[in-house]
């Protein structure tokens, strides 16, 4: 066993990082489970396909809040966004919980060269990072430099020309498509692709222990994307999600006002072409996300490397008659988790369990031979990694504003601050149309749920 030295106030583990593995943690945005390997039959994701079949898909794994920077900021902490207190899109998680030791930073602290490409916090946070990617060039940027080529604020892709519109009112601007024919280099996931390998490169010639994270910003809106990948999906190829006649109302504020009345302005046609687009957006980023596995395997970093693919949340795709994210539906709460290690004697298999974002974080120090800090809100996947039956409590809590969810095998169960609770019977009803919360026969099982709501952390 090697002896590691006092660096700075990082202890290196009395270990060999030769024999701990690497990770590549990579996280798209606003990607749903419309992919192949959850059994959308339409979206074609060849990629994530592939790296299905060297690791294990989660079927039901949650986001803690179903929008970027909590949800972000809750699986890079291992933190509830009740326990840290960071329940809206402008807070640093540092703002939140000042001493928190992030995911990335407990590898820093390790010893690993922690590197970023793209988006992976929506807030900057330097302190967890030994290199910053600079997407625009390709090259690094100091960490103490303001990355706002991660953030939707930086983007050079309006400069890209091809076939688009506006799909609702001038209320939600960025609501768009575009069928990039020029300037499809410009493009956001084909940077972060480009300086993803340029990091990989790297990686290999200084042969040094790695977490590598890879931000991909498609499908997130606005939707641009090569024409090629329009292409795949005709317009007239596409059914939209249509609600039962007898489906149970929901309280207007269960939705975000600004956003549903813009969507309400959409024909027909606009929907589809939404459709179509988040679509062209879903396969254009697992083209990038097959470049850069190809590029790894092929340097010879997969080998005893971890590699973790999610999206940050869920999307509605005009379920509820809604396109975005934000709601405590299934649609928002439920995202792709993929996990692969090296040797992986389950690789291909699946695991049904209801599982939490926040269990990310102990799986990777688990993994990795790392102590976490104490007081993390998930818990490890490891033992589901070798059994996908191994028993766990299956619960996954969701917040939304001053909203709350909780999820079971079976149930949804959702209550508005603002008034009303619905229950949903997954068994019976996997599109969530038929709220059985005042039904009688459902009595005991909102009692229950309403406990574990009632047991949600909270901010002091």
């Amino acid at each position: 066993m090697k002896k590691w030295i006092l660096l700075g106030s990082a202890l290196f583990a009395v270990s060999s990082m030769a024999a701990r593995p690497n990770v590549l943690f990579i996280v798209a945005d606003d990607l749903n489970v419309d992919i192949a390997c959850y059994g959308h039959p339409q979206v074609k994701t060849p990629n994530i396909d592939k790296l299905r079949e060297r690791g294990m898909v989660f079927e039901r794994a949650y986001a803690q809040y179903p929008l970027c920077n909590p949800s972000r900021n809750s699986f890079l902490s291992g933190l509830y966004p009740g326990t840290s207190g960071c329940l809206d899109n402008g807070m640093n998680i540092r703002e939140a919980v000042p001493d928190v030791v992030t995911l990335p930073q407990l590898f820093k602290n390790n010893g690993y060269r922690t590197v970023t490409t793209g988006k992976i916090f929506h807030q900057k946070d330097p302190i967890s990072w030994s290199h910053i990617s600079n997407v625009r060039t390709g090259g690094l940027l100091p960490t103490d430099e303001e990355p706002m080529f991660y953030l939707h604020g930086w983007s050079d892709e309006g400069e890209t020309k091809g076939e688009g519109r506006m799909l609702a009112d001038e209320t939600v601007k960025w609501f768009e498509w575009r069928s990039v024919t020029e300037g499809e280099e410009l493009l956001k996931d084909g940077r972060a692709k480009r300086a993803t390998i340029n990091r990989i490169d790297e990686i290999v010639a200084d042969n040094a222990p790695f977490f590598l994270s890879v931000g991909f910003a498609r499908p997130h809106d606005p939707y641009f994307a090569p024409k090629r990948f329009f292409d795949m999906y005709p317009l007239d190829s596409l059914s939209l999600p249509v609600a039962p006649d007898d489906a149970s109302p929901i309280p207007d504020h269960a939705f975000y006002h600004v956003f549903k009345d813009a969507f309400a302005t959409m024909n027909e046609q606009k929907k589809r072409e939404a459709m179509r687009s988040y679509y062209a957006g879903v396969s254009y980023m697992d083209e990038q996300l097959g470049l850069v596995l190809d590029h790894a395997e092929e340097q010879g970093l997969l080998e005893n490397t971890v590699v973790v693919f999610m999206g940050d949340n869920g999307y509605q795709v005009g379920e509820k008659e809604y396109w975005n994210k934000g709601l405590l539906f299934e649609r928002s709460c439920q995202a792709p988790l993929i996990i692969a290690t090296p040797g992986m004697k389950a690789a291909g298999g699946a695991c049904a369990r209801v599982v939490e974002f926040v269990d990310i974080y102990p799986t990777l120090a688990e993994l990795c031979g790392l102590e976490p800090p104490d007081g993390l809100d998930g818990t490890s996947l490891a033992p589901l990694l070798n059994d996908p039956t191994a028993p766990r409590e299956e619960i996954a809590y969701s917040y939304c504003n001053a909203d709350r969810s909780v999820r079971d095998p079976r149930f949804r169960y959702m209550v508005w601050k603002q008034g009303g609770h619905a229950l949903y019977d997954h068994e019976k009803d996997a599109d969530e149309n038929y709220n059985l919360a005042d039904n009688p026969e459902y009595a005991p099982v909102v009692k229950r749920m309403r406990k574990l709501i009632d047991a949600m952390p909270e901010p002091n």
